[in-house]
């Protein structure tokens, strides 16, 4: 880890477009890193990058939310037209060799996929659906043609991605990841590893993720839907270490820093009753004992972590974030917490945040600190200028500077702003619990001006 302070910025590359590119491509991307040198930052956290399952019904179009995708590969729609090369034999070669242990799988899931006009797995024919091993090497055979596709298409944008990051580290940009603690049931992941989740014998699911309501839930009850992991025994643990171990292994190759999204589902998880609100329950964990051989395996691929710790019941997670010297977040937003009406102890104060921490201002599912302002009595806006002591101003635009200002310039070693809080925007990107199966009008946010035009903030 550097040790001079790091500021950037969170911003999803699908929300970025250019002068002359007007979809988001990679090479979208290499012209914001130019703005983050400009403005003398040094990382840019990016949303997952996975393609996302298909929305309900449909055999073509997918969800918006990044964090309801496949956990592994990109997805097509960042691949430029300059950038669709063909591969030598030698490249895809080593390409296949140095991602053996899933693109064969997600190539052929895929072509499936595309078959039976559906990425819901569940409901394949059967012998499809439980990976018949004479049926998959029979369909392999025949549809040889159609994987390579898929396999090369993969090649095209890693090598994209490639160039991206090399232009990063050219300009000491790091870039941070994340790697969501659960894997929908329509990820290739998931149908490769299903005795790694709780799914029933006809693959339903009776119990899902999600967050119980209470006085500290800040969305309420959020239904996420994802298959819990089979915790159990050492030889079952063992087999779901092993797929996080896929995937640690992936990210690695991509980011420079990764964030545990839900960190605290290895001590905590909401286990959700998908038809009785009355029977959801809050359950325990793996343990540390499992988190620690995670973060010991991240740590051989120097693979750098920081945690999401902003959940409920966080001491087993913040002990072990401080065992093994991992960083965990601080969010200025959740600074109140507005239905208690009380600066949140522990959290609240930016002169109070350890050196060991990622700040935020805000995040992808909050307002930006602008729209956050206007939903504020006046007494609850003195109460946030003084978490971050700053004098309390009438224009919302300027206590927002303030606001951010003292973020940036607290203790924390890495301060990430999402790019709203830097164009004083209100645009929001996400709204949790109010996803819609069917056109979802979360996780659109486009920038309103080309990357070219954004302005030259200061800090």
């Amino acid at each position: 880890m550097r040790t001079e302070k790091i500021v950037g910025t969170l911003v999803p590359l699908s929300a970025l477009h250019s002068k002359h590119l007007p979809k988001a491509t990679f090479k979208t991307g290499e012209i914001f890193l130019d703005w983050l040198s400009k403005t003398k930052q040094s990382a840019w956290q990016l949303l997952p990058l996975h393609e996302t399952q298909l929305e309900k019904g449909s055999p073509t179009k997918h969800v918006s939310s990044p964090y309801k995708g496949y956990g592994i590969g990109i997805d097509p729609k960042y691949l430029s037209e300059q950038d669709k090369k063909t591969p030598t034999a030698e490249e895809l070669e080593v390409f296949i060799k140095d991602n053996t242990d899933w693109l064969p799988h997600y190539a052929l899931f895929c072509t499936l996929r595309d078959r039976f006009k559906t990425d819901d797995w569940t409901i394949w024919d059967k012998k499809f659906r439980d990976r018949d091993t004479a049926s998959l090497e029979k369909y392999k055979r025949e549809n040889i043609k159609q994987i390579q596709k898929y396999i090369i298409q993969q090649w095209q944008l890693h090598s994209a991605f490639a160039s991206l990051r090399k232009k990063a580290k050219e300009k000491n940009i790091l870039l941070i990841g994340d790697i969501p603690f659960y894997l929908s049931i329509k990820s290739p992941l998931t149908w490769i590893h299903q005795k790694a989740f709780q799914i029933e014998k006809d693959k339903t699911l009776s119990r899902v993720s999600g967050v119980l309501a209470g006085p500290r839930a800040h969305f309420g009850r959020q239904v996420w839907g994802h298959p819990l992991y089979s915790w159990g025994d050492k030889k079952q643990n063992e087999y779901i270490i092993m797929l996080w171990k896929i995937r640690l292994r992936y990210l690695a190759k991509l980011y420079d820093m990764v964030r545990i999204d839900y960190a605290n589902g290895f001590f905590y998880f909401g286990s959700l009753d998908l038809k009785n609100e009355e029977h959801d329950t809050l359950e325990t964990g793996p343990g540390i004992k499992i988190f620690e051989e995670i973060i010991s395996y991240a740590k051989s691929l120097h693979l750098v972590l920081h945690a999401e710790d902003s959940s409920v019941k966080q001491k087993g997670l913040r002990e072990a974030l401080a065992a093994f010297q991992i960083y965990g977040i601080r969010i200025f937003r959740f600074a109140l917490n507005e239905k208690l009406k009380e600066l949140v102890k522990n959290y609240a104060y930016v002169s109070n945040y350890p050196k060991n921490t990622v700040a935020y201002t805000t995040t992808h599912d909050t307002e930006p600190l602008l729209q956050y302002l206007t939903l504020l009595n006046k007494e609850q806006r003195e109460s946030v200028a003084r978490a971050a002591n700053v004098p309390i101003s009438t224009d919302n635009k300027e206590l927002v500077e303030k606001l951010r200002t003292a973020v940036i310039h607290s203790k924390a070693h890495i301060v990430i702003i999402p790019i709203q809080d830097w164009l004083l925007t209100k645009d929001r990107i996400n709204i949790p619990g109010t996803e819609k199966e069917i056109n979802d009008p979360n996780w659109h946010y486009k920038l309103h001006i080309p990357v070219e035009d954004l302005p030259l903030v200061t800090y």
